[in-house]
């Protein structure tokens, strides 16, 4: 005690206020942390995403609802192309277009015709047309042995990406060198006579970095005859 009263009142004063303002920044600290295990434990410990806000973020302080799809995501649940890894996806539905039967990717329910809603990207490029906004006729999914990771919005992207992206925007990745180790071949065969190879490879020309992927198929598909259908009544009311 007479130690204690050999400092002047406001020394004390000033010392009771540093311990209180250190113990409660160790409290903030401490919460802070179980935050950060908590978010980690709800989304997982996914690759940093970039599609949120064009810069790269943590996939739990992404300002969206984000998904990460990786490799070796894509790898343990067998996904062929990119429609069945999407499918996985909660909130997305992949549904298909009377024009051409090509795919419409349909987030919380919202699609169209053409499907311009959704916004595709292939390393951060659009793959739309001009015309539409869709991905055109053309566009039958994409196999899924050359993508290292696969970025999804499920929700609007209209700040960053324009009126294209109402929906929700997805941004495919595909590997470079360093993702590819020399050269990997793989071949699949199903029913319906489906046939597939591919391959990827990665080396160096020169001091440049380069990488090549390679994929052929074939596919007679079920191939079933429609025996009657809609055009089919009205030929047979109209006599035509």
């Amino acid at each position: 005690v007479s130690e204690l009263q050999a400092f002047p009142r406001p020394t004390l004063r000033a010392f009771a206020v540093l311990v209180c303002a250190l113990w409660f920044d160790a409290g903030v600290h401490a919460q802070a942390l179980t935050d950060e295990a908590d978010l980690a434990l709800s989304y997982g410990d996914k690759p940093g995403v970039s599609i949120a806000t064009g810069s790269q973020l943590p996939l739990r302080r992404a300002p969206a609802v984000a998904t990460v799809i990786t490799a070796q995501d894509i790898e343990a649940m067998g996904a062929r192309d990119l429609d069945e890894v999407l499918e996985t996806v909660p909130g997305f539905h992949v549904s298909r277009s009377e024009q051409g039967y090509s795919p419409l990717y349909q987030i919380r329910g919202i699609s169209g015709t053409y499907n311009p809603q959704t916004l595709m990207l292939q390393n951060g490029v659009p793959m739309t047309t001009l015309f539409m906004g869709n991905r055109g006729n053309a566009w039958f999914g994409l196999p899924v042995e050359n993508i290292a990771r696969i970025e999804i919005i499920r929700g609007p992207g209209s700040a960053l990406y324009g009126a294209d992206a109402y929906s929700g925007v997805i941004n495919i990745i595909t590997k470079t060198a360093a993702d590819i180790q020399g050269t990997e071949l793989g071949v699949r065969a199903g029913s319906f006579k489906t046939r597939n190879a591919w391959a990827v490879h990665s080396g160096k020309l020169g001091d440049i970095d380069v990488a090549g992927y390679l994929a052929l198929g074939h596919s007679n598909g079920p191939n079933n005859t429609i025996e009657s259908d809609k055009q089919t009544v009205i030929d047979g009311l109209a006599n035509t």
